[in-house]
Protein backbone atom coordinates (compact mmCIF):
# COMPACT_ATOMS: atom_id res chain seq x y z
CA UNK A 1 0.00 0.00 0.00
CA UNK A 2 2.58 2.56 0.51
CA UNK A 3 4.53 1.86 -2.61
CA UNK A 4 1.14 3.39 -4.29
CA UNK A 5 1.75 6.81 -3.25
CA UNK A 6 5.67 6.67 -3.30
CA UNK A 7 5.11 5.73 -6.96
CA UNK A 8 2.98 8.78 -7.57
CA UNK A 9 4.95 11.40 -6.11
CA UNK A 10 8.14 9.64 -8.33
CA UNK A 11 5.94 10.14 -11.55
CA UNK A 12 5.03 13.48 -10.68
CA UNK A 13 8.89 14.55 -9.71
CA UNK A 14 10.20 12.52 -12.78
CA UNK A 15 7.31 14.36 -15.42
CA UNK A 16 8.04 17.76 -14.18
CA UNK A 17 4.21 18.45 -13.00
CA UNK A 18 3.91 21.31 -10.96
CA UNK A 19 3.80 21.47 -6.89
CA UNK A 20 0.27 22.22 -6.00
CA UNK A 21 0.15 25.72 -4.71
CA UNK A 22 -1.30 26.88 -1.81
CA UNK A 23 -3.68 29.97 -2.40
CA UNK A 24 -1.64 33.21 -1.00
CA UNK A 25 -2.89 34.53 2.14
CA UNK A 26 -5.38 37.88 1.60
CA UNK A 27 -4.10 40.60 3.41
CA UNK A 28 -6.87 41.99 5.98
CA UNK A 29 -9.59 44.60 4.41
CA UNK A 30 -8.72 47.89 6.09
CA UNK A 31 -11.33 49.57 7.87
CA UNK A 32 -14.41 51.82 6.35
CA UNK A 33 -14.60 55.08 7.42
CA UNK A 34 -18.24 55.64 7.69
CA UNK A 35 -20.79 58.27 7.49
CA UNK A 36 -21.88 57.23 11.16
CA UNK A 37 -20.44 55.92 13.85
CA UNK A 38 -20.41 52.01 14.29
CA UNK A 39 -19.23 52.08 17.70
CA UNK A 40 -15.76 50.60 17.48
CA UNK A 41 -13.63 51.25 20.62
CA UNK A 42 -9.87 51.51 20.33
CA UNK A 43 -7.11 49.01 22.52
CA UNK A 44 -6.94 50.64 26.44
CA UNK A 45 -3.32 48.69 26.14
CA UNK A 46 -1.53 49.91 22.65
CA UNK A 47 -1.55 53.06 20.34
CA UNK A 48 -4.69 52.34 18.58
CA UNK A 49 -6.78 54.57 16.65
CA UNK A 50 -10.13 53.43 15.70
CA UNK A 51 -13.84 54.60 14.61
CA UNK A 52 -13.34 56.41 11.95
CA UNK A 53 -16.67 58.74 10.59
CA UNK A 54 -17.05 61.44 8.11
CA UNK A 55 -19.57 64.71 7.72
CA UNK A 56 -19.54 66.78 4.22
CA UNK A 57 -19.62 69.95 5.46
CA UNK A 58 -19.49 71.30 1.77
CA UNK A 59 -17.92 70.29 -2.07
CA UNK A 60 -14.70 70.98 -0.70
CA UNK A 61 -14.74 70.48 3.32
CA UNK A 62 -15.33 67.29 5.63
CA UNK A 63 -15.27 66.87 8.86
CA UNK A 64 -13.33 63.28 9.80
CA UNK A 65 -13.41 62.26 13.21
CA UNK A 66 -11.96 59.00 15.34
CA UNK A 67 -11.65 57.35 18.90
CA UNK A 68 -7.43 57.02 19.82
CA UNK A 69 -5.72 55.48 22.58
CA UNK A 70 -2.42 56.63 23.40
CA UNK A 71 -0.29 54.26 25.45
CA UNK A 72 2.83 55.14 23.86
CA UNK A 73 5.88 55.53 26.61
CA UNK A 74 6.73 58.92 24.79
CA UNK A 75 5.67 61.49 27.45
CA UNK A 76 2.81 63.39 27.81
CA UNK A 77 3.51 66.57 26.34
CA UNK A 78 4.12 67.45 22.14
CA UNK A 79 1.72 64.66 20.90
CA UNK A 80 -0.34 65.07 18.51
CA UNK A 81 -2.46 63.19 15.46
CA UNK A 82 -2.50 64.24 11.67
CA UNK A 83 -3.69 63.12 8.53
CA UNK A 84 -3.39 62.12 5.06
CA UNK A 85 -6.09 62.15 2.60
CA UNK A 86 -4.94 59.23 -0.15
CA UNK A 87 -5.42 58.51 -3.75
CA UNK A 88 -4.53 55.42 -5.17
CA UNK A 89 -2.15 54.68 -2.73
CA UNK A 90 -0.42 58.46 -3.17
CA UNK A 91 -0.71 61.05 -0.27
CA UNK A 92 -1.75 64.11 -1.91
CA UNK A 93 -0.28 67.50 -0.76
CA UNK A 94 -3.84 69.51 -2.08
CA UNK A 95 -5.57 69.33 1.52
CA UNK A 96 -5.34 71.40 4.43
CA UNK A 97 -6.28 70.58 8.17
CA UNK A 98 -5.27 71.55 12.20
CA UNK A 99 -3.02 68.72 13.95
CA UNK A 100 -4.96 67.68 17.00
CA UNK A 101 -3.08 67.94 20.40
CA UNK A 102 -2.78 64.19 22.16
CA UNK A 103 -3.25 65.22 25.52
CA UNK A 104 -4.74 62.23 27.04
CA UNK A 105 -4.78 58.57 26.89
CA UNK A 106 -7.54 58.27 25.30
CA UNK A 107 -10.48 60.06 23.79
CA UNK A 108 -11.72 61.76 20.24
CA UNK A 109 -10.15 63.83 17.74
CA UNK A 110 -11.93 65.44 15.25
CA UNK A 111 -10.33 67.38 11.76
CA UNK A 112 -11.86 69.52 9.19
CA UNK A 113 -9.80 68.61 6.04
CA UNK A 114 -10.04 71.42 3.46
CA UNK A 115 -9.25 70.91 -0.31
CA UNK A 116 -7.94 73.54 -2.42
CA UNK A 117 -4.05 74.20 -1.39
CA UNK A 118 -0.95 73.96 -2.98
CA UNK A 119 -2.40 74.57 -6.46
CA UNK A 120 -4.58 71.45 -7.29
CA UNK A 121 -4.34 70.11 -10.32
CA UNK A 122 -8.39 70.08 -11.09
CA UNK A 123 -11.32 71.27 -9.68
CA UNK A 124 -12.35 68.26 -8.85
CA UNK A 125 -10.70 64.75 -7.53
CA UNK A 126 -11.83 61.50 -6.12
CA UNK A 127 -9.71 60.23 -3.06
CA UNK A 128 -10.31 56.29 -1.88
CA UNK A 129 -7.97 56.54 2.00
CA UNK A 130 -7.25 58.57 4.78
CA UNK A 131 -4.52 57.67 7.11
CA UNK A 132 -4.39 59.27 10.61
CA UNK A 133 -1.08 59.15 12.77
CA UNK A 134 0.33 60.15 16.24
CA UNK A 135 3.48 61.92 16.35
CA UNK A 136 6.22 63.62 18.46
CA UNK A 137 5.90 66.92 17.97
CA UNK A 138 8.66 68.11 15.24
CA UNK A 139 8.26 64.90 13.47
CA UNK A 140 8.67 61.75 14.83
CA UNK A 141 5.46 59.71 13.57
CA UNK A 142 5.07 56.79 15.88
CA UNK A 143 1.50 55.05 14.73
CA UNK A 144 -0.33 54.88 12.06
CA UNK A 145 -3.95 53.39 10.91
CA UNK A 146 -5.59 53.47 7.39
CA UNK A 147 -8.88 53.79 6.56
CA UNK A 148 -11.19 53.16 3.45
CA UNK A 149 -13.36 56.15 2.38
CA UNK A 150 -14.26 57.35 -0.84
CA UNK A 151 -14.81 61.24 -1.43
CA UNK A 152 -15.51 63.24 -4.32
CA UNK A 153 -13.47 66.94 -3.79
CA UNK A 154 -14.44 69.91 -5.68
CA UNK A 155 -13.11 74.11 -5.52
Amino acid sequence: MRVIPLLLIAALILTGAPPARRPAAAAPPLPECRPQSGGERPSATADDITDCVFARLGPGRVRLSVAYTYASPLGKQNIWMGLDVLAGGNRLKWFSYRPVAIASSGGNATFEVIFGVNSPPARTLATDQVEFFLYVGGGQIFYRRLFNVRLDWSL
